[in-house]
């Protein structure tokens, strides 16, 4: 079933709308006739069977504000569509029908209405009658009573159905008049059992207000406590002034210490202590390091005009010399002062990490006792807060009592239906009619696809794919004569005409040194036959090659020639068994050559692939100006797909009224789907003798004709 519609989708990717119009219109009386037939059953059903009116009503139900229903959904919040949902469920519930059925006017006017409603025929034959009664009424307003919510809005629509267009009408009138009263006197009810669990509910509130208010005193006069929200704000404040104090303070240590390290690192050296950039930045070193500069630049002066022995210079270096031992000594008094304030640092932080952690542990004691509180101060404020809600929703209820309106809001009333909405004759036809013509059309399609086989030239005329070739159905030959060289055994048969026109056709569309490959849908279609005298026909004025590619089966050629030597084929090639000079054989009594499909079995697609075929093709055209291959055919095995992308043109043999439709057009499109083409068609076995002016357009026009048009 699976490889059947497979086939069939192939064929319809492949047949154009011609195809499809040409089997319309083979069938198109019988699909007038079946459809209207169909249509004409469907319009008198639609005719004799009962009517039906539909009524039809908008509402809206507008949400109570006050939502007092019970005590146990007094805080809940329910959604806009639960709230739809559940006036519907009360529309349609029991106890809204309930309100019409017991209404005795109701019933009459019910009854009434019914006595009046005109049964059809199926009516009359099939049902029996009906007795208009109270549980009768309830059964058709349940059945008949529909409900739906327009989308992302409160607007709901009522809708009811009956053989009677008042009745649809009076029904759904009841039904928004008996919701109007259910809905108020469901209210009543609601608000006074409300009224009452609220009044309950407040006395309890009253006490646990009593409770509350002195469990909270107790634990303050346990405690000593008033407001603990300054002291403990004043207490976090404290610890971030300390946390800060401490993070400054391990700054400045690490400082120190980075100091002292380079001190020590300079064990004395002056010029190593002054590049440490907080010993350099001290204004009494600075200052003695200018006079040093200074100084030296005096010397430097003084050496230009006096030797170094003079007093002036002595002097300098004297002078040079105290200011160097006067740096020394402020270095090494800025050191011990930094000894000092880094022991000084340490301390301090070892205290202030005492005070933080008395400060955080007081903080600790604060928020305990302060939670404490403020548990018993919110069970307070909740018990204040609810005692003023439920105190407010007893002057809601108490108010509620004395007016009580529905929500319901009428925007479209109740119509009248003028026409029923159901069955529509015309209506009903002509879906029919449109349903029956697909319908039928799709059978026969169907059956055409799966059943029919090619019998005329015509039928592939959609394809746009040229026709190379016509053979006549070969019913007798001569004694001795066989079909696979009909053309050189009876050179003036029909058959052997109609090879000609195929050669001449062949030769006007087609370049010399080119391949042909000849394969066909299934086996036993004549594709051998075709190929064979084909090659013998060229062989009269070209060198020519005959291929058998079907190495799956025994050799066709090597059961016909007895050969003089062991065969050998295109098998063994593949396999690189056998050298290609050793494959060739001569047919006798011409010059044509043939390669059989060798004594080796195997599949093709597991040993080459198309490149290598090509190849090998390609070689051979370079000796043979035609190259005829005689391919498997497409359905049964894969190896015809491989060739038919090695070869220049593919050749397809059709059996007439043997071929089917669906298996050529599956063939086709396996061989398009691989990037290969059908180049032409030749029409196999077709039986000419039906039309004495086709059988002499045939043997006499069809050839000029074809090779003019070519």
């Amino acid at each position: 079933m699976s490889s059947k519609t497979s086939e069939l989708l192939d064929a319809f990717d492949i047949a154009d709308l011609r195809f499809f119009l040409l089997i319309a219109k083979k069938n198109i009386k019988f699909l007038i006739f079946s459809s209207l037939l169909v249509s004409m059953i469907v319009f008198f059903i639609s005719l004799n069977i009962e009517k039906k009116y539909l009524s039809e009503a908008t509402i809206v139900i507008e949400p109570d504000e006050s939502k007092i229903v019970n005590i146990n959904e007094a805080y809940s919040t329910i959604t806009n569509g639960n709230r739809v949902n559940n006036l519907i469920a009360i529309l349609e519930s029991d106890e809204v029908i309930a309100h019409i059925v017991n209404d005795e006017k109701n019933q009459l006017k019910f009854r009434e209405l019914y006595s009046n409603v005109e049964r059809s025929v199926f009516s009359r034959i099939f049902t029996k009658k009906i007795i208009i009664d109270k549980e009768y009424i309830k059964l058709i307003l349940k059945e008949n009573f529909k409900v739906r919510n327009l989308t992302d809005s409160d607007v709901l629509v009522l809708t009811f159905v009956s053989n009677n267009p008042k009745i649809s009408q009076l029904a759904l009138n009841n039904i928004i008049s008996s919701y109007q009263r259910y809905e108020v006197d469901s209210k009543i009810k609601t608000t006074n059992y409300a009224n009452l669990k609220v009044k309950e509910r407040l006395k309890e509130l009253k006490v646990q207000m009593n409770i509350a208010d002195k469990n909270l005193a107790k634990y303050k006069r346990e405690n000593n406590l008033v407001d603990t929200g300054n002291v403990k704000e004043l207490k976090i404040k404290e610890i971030k002034s300390i946390s800060e104090n401490i993070l400054l303070s391990k700054q400045e240590k690490q400082k120190h210490e980075n100091d002292l390290n380079s001190v020590k690192t300079a064990n004395g050296d002056i010029d190593i202590l002054l590049s440490i950039k907080d010993l350099n930045e001290r204004e009494e070193i600075s200052n003695i390091e200018n006079n040093i500069s200074a100084n030296k630049n005096n010397i430097n002066s003084l050496l230009l005009i006096y030797t170094p022995k003079h007093p002036k210079v002595i002097q300098a270096y004297e002078l040079d010399k105290s200011l160097k031992h006067q740096l020394k000594h402020i270095l090494e008094d800025v050191i011990e002062r930094k000894v000092f304030e880094l022991s000084n640092l340490k301390n301090f932080i070892e205290l202030s990490n005492k005070d933080l952690e008395n400060a955080k542990e007081e903080l600790r004691l604060i928020e305990e006792k302060e939670a404490g509180m403020l548990n018993f101060s919110r069970e307070v404020e909740s018990s204040r807060k609810l005692y003023e809600t439920f105190l407010q929703r007893q002057k809601e209820t108490n108010e509620a009592q004395n007016l009580q309106i529905s929500k319901l809001k009428i925007i479209e009333k109740p119509n009248l239906p003028v026409s029923p909405f159901t069955p529509k004759p015309l209506k009903n036809f002509i879906s029919a009619l449109i349903a029956s013509l697909f319908g039928f059309y799709a059978l026969i399609l169907f059956r055409n696809m799966n059943s029919t086989v090619i019998n005329t030239p015509e039928a592939l005329d959609h394809l746009n794919i040229p026709q190379v070739g016509i053979l006549p159905k070969v019913t007798d030959i001569k004694k001795g004569y066989h079909i696979l060289q009909n053309f050189l055994e009876d050179s003036e048969s029909n058959f052997s005409e109609a090879i000609r026109s195929s050669r001449t056709i062949i030769e006007a569309k087609f370049e010399k040194n080119k391949s042909f490959l000849v394969t066909s849908s299934n086996p036993s279609e004549g594709k051998t036959s075709y190929a064979f005298n084909m090659a013998l026909s060229l062989e009269k004025n070209y060198k020519v090659l005959f291929v058998e590619a079907d190495i799956r089966r025994p050799s066709v050629l090597n059961s016909f020639y007895k050969f003089d030597k062991e065969i050998y084929g295109l098998g063994e090639i593949i396999s690189s068994k056998i050298a290609f000079k050793d494959t060739l054989f001569t047919v006798p009594g011409t010059k044509l050559k043939i390669i059989t499909s060798g004594a080796k079995r195997f599949d093709m697609s597991d040993i080459v692939n198309k490149d290598q075929i090509k190849k090998f093709f390609d070689i051979l055209k370079m000796e043979y100006d035609y190259l005829i291959i005689d391919s498997p055919p497409v359905q049964p095995v894969s190896d015809t797909l491989i060739l038919t992308q090695a070869a220049d043109h593919n050749l397809f043999i059709i059996r007439s009224d043997s071929s089917r439709t669906l298996a050529f057009m599956s063939s086709m499109k396996k061989i398009q789907n691989v990037g290969a083409k059908i180049d032409g068609i030749v029409i196999n076995d077709l039986d000419t003798s039906k039309d004495s002016y086709y059988n002499y357009n045939y043997n006499y026009n069809y050839s000029s004709n074809y090779y003019n048009k070519a």
